[in-house]
C-alpha cells in the first residue's frame, strides 16, 4: 500500500543527491534504475513505518504508515512522505458511536508522522519544502453532509438483518425501531449498537405528510452501504458539498492548492460503470497532496501549477489518483 516511484532524466542527473538516513549524507545517483523493494525497515535510503499498534487495537490495519525519502537538486533540499492513513471501518457508527471516531484516529496517526519529521528536521518542520501525499482517507463532516442532502427527510433506524437490496425496493424495510433527529446525542456500546441497529434510512414522506405510508427512501445506510436515491446528483453536483470536506484542517500547518475535481472515492470498480461511484459510501476526497509553506510557495511561482485527478473516465479501482505539477527554476 505504500510506494514511490521517482524518474530523473539524464540532464538532472548530475545535480541531485540522495540522503542517506543512517550516514546523514547526500549521495550521488548512479544513472541505473533502482528498486528497494525488501527490508524497507531496514533501507538507509528511505525511512518506512508502521504506526504504533496501540493506536487503534481493535482494528487490523496493517498496511497502514508512512514512508519518507528526501533528495537534494543541487543546495535545495526536498522532502517526500508518501502517508496511508486509517479508513472508516463503518458508516453507521459515525453516526450512532462518535462522528469524529476515524477521523481523530487519523489526526493522531498524521500527527505522529509529522513529529517524527521533526525529530529527523531537529524540530524544524520548515527547514526545507515538504509534499505530503496519498490516501489519506480524509472524510466529509457526515453531519453537515447529511443534513444537506437529506433535507426534510426522518430518520429511522432498521433492527431487521442487513441486507443489499435497492433502495427503491421496500420489502423488509418496514419495520423500524425508533424515529431519531439526525443530531441524536445517544451512544451506543459497540458490541449492543452492531446488535441492535443494522440500517438507517432517511424517508420522506409524500407532501410533507406525517404518515409512515409509502414514504419514499432518498438514503439508507449501512455499515458498508451508502445508498442514495440519485447518486449522479452526488457526482455531478460536488461542487455543494465541497465545504464539508474540512478534515485538512485539523492540520493548519499543512497547505493545499484549491481542489477543482470531483471527489477521488468511491468510484466503481467495474469497467462498464467506471464513471459511476460505488454505494458502499459516501463521497469523499480521500487522496490529496499537502505541503508546507516553504514547498506552497516554490508551487505558487508557477501561474500554470496544476492539482486534479485524473482517469476519470477509466476504470482505475475504487480511487482516482491525483496529480501536482509545477515547474520550478534552481
Amino acid at each position: 500500500a505504500l510506494g514511490s516511484l521517482f524518474f530523473i532524466n539524464d540532464v538532472t542527473l548530475p545535480r541531485i543527491r540522495q540522503y542517506d538516513f543512517i550516514t546523514k549524507q547526500f549521495v550521488k545517483l548512479e544513472k541505473v534504475f533502482e528498486t528497494y523493494d525488501r527490508g524497507l525497515l531496514k533501507c538507509r535510503m528511505l525511512r518506512k513505518a508502521k504506526f504504533p499498534k496501540d493506536f487503534w487495537p481493535t482494528v487490523k490495519w496493517g498496511r497502514k504508515g508512512y514512508m519518507h525519502c528526501r533528495f537534494r537538486i543541487d543546495q535545495t533540499v526536498f522532502d517526500f512522505v508518501n502517508v496511508h492513513l486509517f479508513h472508516d471501518e463503518s458508516n453507521i457508527a459515525l453516526i450512532h458511536e462518535n462522528p469524529a471516531l476515524y477521523s481523530e484516529n487519523r489526526k493522531r496517526a498524521l500527527n505522529f508522522v509529522l513529529n517524527e519529521l521533526k525529530r529527523v528536521n531537529e524540530d524544524d518542520m520548515h527547514s526545507c519544502p515538504l509534499f505530503l501525499f496519498g490516501d489519506l482517507n480524509f472524510r466529509l463532516d457526515l453531519q453537515s453532509f447529511l443534513n444537506r442532502i437529506t433535507d426534510d427527510a426522518d430518520l429511522r433506524e432498521d433492527s431487521t438483518e442487513s441486507t443489499q437490496s435497492s433502495i427503491c425496493s421496500t420489502d423488509g424495510y418496514g419495520d423500524f425501531l425508533t424515529a431519531n433527529s439526525p443530531n441524536t446525542n445517544e451512544l451506543k456500546p459497540m458490541a449492543d449498537f452492531r446488535r441492535t441497529v443494522s440500517a438507517i434510512e432517511f424517508r420522506r414522506s409524500p407532501d410533507n405528510s406525517t404518515s409512515n405510508i409509502r414514504s419514499s427512501c432518498i438514503l439508507r445506510i449501512e455499515k458498508k452501504l451508502f445508498d442514495y436515491f440519485n447518486h449522479k446528483r452526488l457526482l455531478n453536483e460536488w461542487q455543494g458539498y465541497l465545504e464539508d470536506d474540512r478534515e485538512v484542517h485539523n492540520f493548519p500547518y499543512l497547505r493545499e492548492l484549491s481542489i477543482n475535481f470531483p471527489p477521488t472515492y468511491p468510484w466503481s470498480e467495474n469497467p462498464d460503470e467506471s464513471e459511476s461511484l460505488m454505494k458502499t459510501r459516501a463521497p469523499a476526497w480521500c487522496d490529496r497532496v499537502l505541503m508546507n509553506s516553504r514547498a506552497l510557495e516554490m508551487v505558487k511561482r508557477d501561474k500554470f501549477a496544476k492539482y486534479d485527478s485524473f482517469g476519470k473516465d477509466v476504470c482505475m479501482g475504487d480511487h482516482k489518483p491525483v496529480m501536482l505539477s509545477f515547474s520550478m527554476i534552481l
